[in-house]
């Protein structure tokens, strides 16, 4: 912890390396036990990372404003999985889109990886491919680069953990007003949108309704879209794929607080008096069109995906303060 200026501005920075053993976690066993998951100590993770607040007080006459700062950076790895190291498959419904996987961070994404669409017949020749791919179909990356796509070429391709998570908070006081505005953000995490995938598929059809980006798809060889997004029939519709593994970077306008304390008469039955307006998850920034909200998660300790999970809502509060 330090300080400056006769503590106009102070930073405090931690550090922090550990390692959890011993996790406790549903595991495959052989169905002849008569039940086919059991509990089990499965392993151990490390949790390394930094955190750091900043605090300053940037005016201080008869107007006061203050920022305080603070920004975390955390990495989490799977260090072993018992006896043998084997990796665990988990994710919705059994679809074992996610992994425990030594050397990996924890529920890491496992599946197909979408590189693009096989837009013409001499695509079908370059590529590799599935038995039953035809043109305008999905193209998955080759992981194992053996020639063929099928499910060897699961690969990872993200992970739920943001790498960074922020927070700010500017306050502003004069004569008896006072204004607090509260700002969170995070980066570099990813969330998988089931309720994407269930609107949004190949395979499905144009009698239901699409999302806006189905104006470029592949319709011909001679028409071929953007090079991204398949024909409405493709045959990829029943896999699971990294085209609705979205980023949950975001930029948050969390809380705004705009208060007036009343001026009181001394010595009466009531010593301070102030009212106050708030508003809660006002506004967000962020590129997530899989659903309302990258903050939302319906896995919860089993996996991580979105299936229409309703956001934070939006609130807003007036109250008032009394000190007897």
């Amino acid at each position: 912890d330090v300080g400056f200026f006769n503590n106009r501005i102070t930073m405090s920075v931690d550090y922090y390396d550990k390692t959890t053993k011993d996790l406790l976690y549903k595991v495959k066993v052989p169905a002849t036990m008569g039940f086919t998951e059991s509990w089990g100590n499965i392993g151990s993770i490390k949790n390394k990372g930094w955190e750091l607040e900043l605090n300053t007080q940037n005016l201080i006459g008869k107007f006061k404003w203050s920022t305080s700062f603070n920004v975390g950076y955390n990495k989490n790895e799977v260090l072993s999985l018992g006896e043998n190291n084997s990796t665990v498959f988990i994710g919705w419904n059994n679809t074992n889109t996610q992994v425990f996987m030594v050397g990996q961070p924890l529920r890491a994404y496992y599946m197909y990886d979408a590189v693009g669409v096989y837009q013409t017949s001499a695509d079908l020749k370059r590529y590799p491919k599935m038995p039953t791919t035809k043109v305008g179909d999905v193209r998955y990356r080759d992981a194992n680069d053996d020639g063929v796509i099928n499910d060897s070429d699961r690969t990872l391709v993200g992970k739920p953990t943001p790498d960074y998570t922020f927070g700010m908070t500017n306050k502003f006081s004069y004569k008896g007003f006072d204004l607090s505005v509260l700002f969170t953000a995070q980066q570099g995490g990813m969330i998988y949108s089931l309720l994407g995938r269930a609107m949004d598929r190949p395979g499905m059809g144009a009698s239901n309704n699409v999302l806006v980006r189905w104006k470029n798809m592949w319709l011909s060889e001679d028409n071929p879209g953007d090079g991204k997004t398949p024909g409405i029939n493709s045959t990829t519709g029943s896999l699971y794929d990294s085209r609705w593994l979205y980023s949950t970077d975001f930029i948050k306008l969390k809380n705004v607080t705009l208060g007036y304390w009343i001026p009181v008469r001394k010595n009466g039955l009531i010593s301070n008096a102030r009212v106050y307006v708030s508003g809660e998850n006002l506004w967000m920034w962020d590129k997530y069109t899989g659903g309302y909200s990258p903050e939302m998660n319906n896995g919860g300790k089993d996996s991580d995906y979105d299936y229409g999970s309703y956001p934070h809502a939006r609130t807003f509060t007036l109250g008032v303060n009394l000190t007897f």
